[in-house]
């Protein structure tokens, strides 16, 4: 499965046990946490690095709101 969007941080969890700042992957169907496979869920420098950009990714869902890549490649502005 391919999803492009836009990497951003957010606040998830709000008022839970599991409330952080996660990575998420901003599409045109929506928000999905943003996760590579085999990395670090919790801290992952290399997404760190693509905050702010639109990226082209491929994957699977996972849970219904992880999106876990398997590539990740931004995508040059046009």
């Amino acid at each position: 499965m391919e999803k492009v969007g836009q990497v951003i941080r957010r606040r998830i969890a709000v008022g839970s046990k599991s409330e952080r700042n996660a990575l998420m992957l901003s599409t045109a169907e929506g928000d999905f946490v943003l996760r590579r496979l085999g990395a670090d869920p919790y801290h992952d420098p290399d997404l760190e690095r693509l905050v702010g950009q639109t990226v082209k990714s491929e994957g699977e869902m996972a849970g219904g709101s992880t999106f876990i890549a398997r590539r990740i490649t931004a995508v040059k502005p046009s």
